[in-house]
């Protein structure tokens, strides 16, 4: 059996991660070489160590599992919606776009993000803010002070 390309820094670990991107089939394969600068002769190395084809086969056997269904649709929708967001990019940003399609574009991107566009507390706006204690037994208190910035004018 030939040694491992060491000056990569392969051991267990790193054919283990490599066994399971192999797996899971959502990167290209020649991406994942190059991903971990493998020349067609180290590959040919790391394919051919038994402790990798172990790896590789409980791998592929994990990952189609039926248990790991649900797993594989969020992990290939996310993959999937990060290869889209350069064109969302360059879409929202060409001028000849349509600006009810970018606001389409800006309103998805925002929920891939976590963020709710028009879900905000308008406590936090600025005019006002809140404090409610929640003290048990359906009880309250609620602080609340007036904010709003003065504006002073001034003439010489």
């Amino acid at each position: 059996m030939t040694a491992l390309p060491e000056q990569q820094g392969f051991n267990e670990l790193t054919l283990l991660k490599l066994a399971r991107e192999i797996a899971m089939d959502i990167i290209p394969f020649e991406q994942i070489l190059a991903t971990h600068r493998l020349t067609p002769e180290q590959w040919q190395i790391i394919s051919d160590n038994k402790s990798f084809q172990a790896f590789l086969r409980s791998e592929v056997e994990a990952w189609q599992s039926a248990t790991n269904t649900s797993e594989r649709v969020r992990l290939k929708s996310l993959a999937f919606v990060e290869e889209s967001l350069p064109e969302f990019f360059a879409r929202a940003h060409d001028p000849k776009e349509a600006l009810n399609a970018k606001n389409e574009i800006l309103k998805t991107v925002s929920g891939f993000a976590g963020i709710k566009g028009n879900n905000y507390d308008s406590s936090v706006v600025g005019e006002r803010f809140s404090v409610t204690i929640n003290l048990g037994a359906d009880q309250t208190l609620k602080i609340e002070k007036d904010v709003t910035s003065k504006v002073i004018d001034h003439e010489n």
